[in-house]
């Protein structure tokens, strides 16, 4: 994980509101890797709620742990760490991601 203050985003967003866990996952994966195909290496703004459950959210949980399991491929800061906001995470890809399994976790919202 990243360890300094993150700047600003440099426009890159993914907005995963309203999606399950397998489609967030996938979009993830897809519009992350496909910024990379670009050559854009800029921070992502991922954009998943702070989550209503009270449980601390299904799509947080899920983007954060699919971002630790792929480490080597790139850095992230919990939005809570800079900003006071735990509905954020700020990527900073280094490495393309696998696609995410299809049967991982998809009954949650």
């Amino acid at each position: 994980m990243r360890t300094g203050s993150p700047e600003h985003s440099g426009g890159g967003e993914i907005d995963l509101h309203g999606l399950t866990v397998a489609e967030a996952l996938s979009r993830l994966a897809t519009r992350y890797n496909a910024r990379l195909r670009a050559g854009d290496t800029g921070p992502i703004r991922v954009i998943h709620g702070y989550g209503s459950s009270g449980r601390g959210g299904d799509l947080r949980t899920a983007v954060r742990e699919l971002l630790s399991r792929h480490a080597g491929r790139l850095e992230f800061v919990p939005g809570e760490t800079y900003f006071n906001n735990p509905g954020v995470t700020v990527v900073y890809p280094k490495h393309p991601l696998p696609a995410p399994s299809p049967n991982l976790r998809t009954g949650h919202r």
